[in-house]
């Protein structure tokens, strides 16, 4: 994956993620998998393992039905 591809995806789900309290057609384990595949690649960016860390925990929140998105 390249800078660019990671930084395109990172921003995405920095995006939708936040989102998802308004609805999820898709299952919290698709999101999961989709934070999870940028953990390889976080070292790309100087603040991609805070941004990757942080969407962990908004999908963990979301599983525990407490978010703290906004």
């Amino acid at each position: 994956m390249s800078l660019h591809e990671f930084a395109k995806d990172l921003a995405h789900l920095e995006y939708v993620l936040p989102l998802l309290d308004r609805g999820n057609p898709l299952s919290l384990a698709y999101w999961r998998q989709r934070v999870a595949a940028l953990e390889t690649q976080q070292a790309l960016l100087p603040d991609g393992a805070r941004r990757v860390a942080r969407l962990l925990k908004l999908v963990n929140e979301f599983e525990r039905g407490v978010v703290t998105a906004q």
